[in-house]
């Protein structure tokens, strides 16, 4: 298989840049309207799709013209490749919408690949076929209804959707284990007026469907290829390889190793990256610390700290210039779980934050701080009292040691 990066075949953003965008804004006024409008059309559509029989010639045409209204429109090609023999229909992932597409040109059911009630699976279209039993299972079931019910098994074994413009995600073998004549199926989508993507890197399910009400239209081109059998003594493994091939050249896109799982990694990754290079000032903070005492002192953090890339080692030199006493490691591994110089700073002050035991460092100006309580008071006000001293006790360590090294003098 091509080697293929992972990056490339999802998108970050779903609008256009530049003056591609202005039609986008002109529009936003009457799409939010005509979205709204097909929100009450849609529950009409699904209760049509819930009364009639789903093997029904009215029941698509019916719903072939609802689903025009709420801007999903599909064509379907080369209808000829279509056989009745064929109970398992696989075919690429990407959009929220693929399954509803498909099921206008072909009624199917999909499994239900999570845990739902009965009732909620009928009313959404899917069948329990025991995935939450595990894979030998929902082959079994799988098998069954292809012998006993007269639609087919509708499946994506990409399981995640891609932008179908650079390669295929590896596909999962369970469709191509069933024994059956397999009928791929290529999909694609586009929005020639508003140019919105119908699906991106870490989106929502709801917010897409939100963009299929609101753009004009959608067009999904449903392009139905010659079955395919399994080969004599031909592992599933190279069957499913060699349909997802089969698509990918259709598509005059690559098949790639990747899996769903990498996807979910590679956002979760993006995601940490882009957190991690928005660096916060922590201005608040800066201000509050300058003002500690009765002499206002301010940080001078850019000419004392190391030069560090990493954030969190940047935050745990902050709250080293005020707790100079705190051990880096203790103060980095807080804030691994805060993520907030105040925060992490207020944790160690009142004690959350365990601290390895060394020896007290004396105070150079005993009247600033206040005398600490040795006994443990029986009084719930009397304890409270006893806290605030000692935070104040450390708080006054901690300014006169930023007082040392910075060569200033207590007042």
């Amino acid at each position: 298989m091509t080697t293929v990066a992972i990056e490339s075949l999802f998108d970050d953003s779903r609008f256009p840049s530049g003056i591609k965008l202005l039609p986008l804004i002109l529009y936003f006024p009457l799409g939010c309207v005509l979205a709204v409008i097909r929100i009450f059309i849609g529950i009409h559509v699904f209760l049509i799709s819930c009364v009639l029989p789903k093997t029904s010639d009215i029941r698509s045409l019916v719903l072939r013209m609802m689903c025009t209204i709420l801007g999903v429109v599909v064509k379907c090609q080369d209808w000829h490749n279509r056989k009745n023999t064929a109970k398992v229909i696989v075919g690429n992932n990407i959009s929220t919408l693929d399954r509803l597409a498909v099921d206008l040109v072909i009624p199917s059911t999909m499994p239900s690949m999570w845990d739902l009630p009965p009732g909620l699976n009928w009313i959404l279209g899917y069948t329990d076929m025991g995935v939450k039993e595990g894979r030998n299972k929902l082959i079994q079931n799988a098998q069954k209804h292809c012998q006993e019910a007269s639609i087919p098994i509708m499946a994506l074994p990409e399981a995640a959707s891609t932008n179908a413009r650079v390669g295929l995600l590896k596909f999962s073998i369970w469709p191509f284990s069933l024994g059956q004549s397999v009928q791929p199926i290529v999909i694609t989508a586009s929005r020639p007026v508003i140019p919105v993507l119908v699906s991106v890197l870490g989106g929502r399910w709801w917010l897409d469907t939100f963009w299929f009400l609101f753009s004009p239209f959608t067009l999904f081109t449903i392009r139905i290829l010659p079955v395919e059998d399994k080969l004599i003594d031909e592992p599933e493994e190279e069957f499913s390889q060699r349909i997802q091939k089969l698509i990918a050249e259709k598509l005059k896109v690559a098949p790639t190793k990747h899996t769903s799982a990498d996807k979910v990694e590679y956002a979760k990754r993006k995601l940490f990256i882009q957190h991690q290079a928005v660096i916060p000032q922590n201005s608040a903070y800066m201000r509050r610390v300058s003002g500690i005492g009765p002499t206002s002192a301010r940080l001078n953090i850019s000419s004392s700290k190391p030069n560090v890339n990493n954030q969190t080692e940047v935050m745990a030199h902050q709250v080293q210039e005020v707790l100079p006493h705190i051990p880096l490691e203790v103060i980095t591994q807080d804030l691994g779980v805060t993520n907030d110089v105040d925060l992490t700073i207020s944790n160690i002050l009142e004690g959350k934050v365990k601290i390895p035991q060394k020896t007290p460092q004396k105070i150079q100006d005993p009247s600033l701080v206040p005398s600490k309580v040795k006994t443990f008071s029986k009084s719930p006000k009397e304890r409270q009292m006893s806290f605030q001293e000692r935070k104040l006790l450390m708080l006054a360590e901690a300014k006169t040691k930023y007082l040392e090294n910075h060569g200033q003098s207590n007042s």
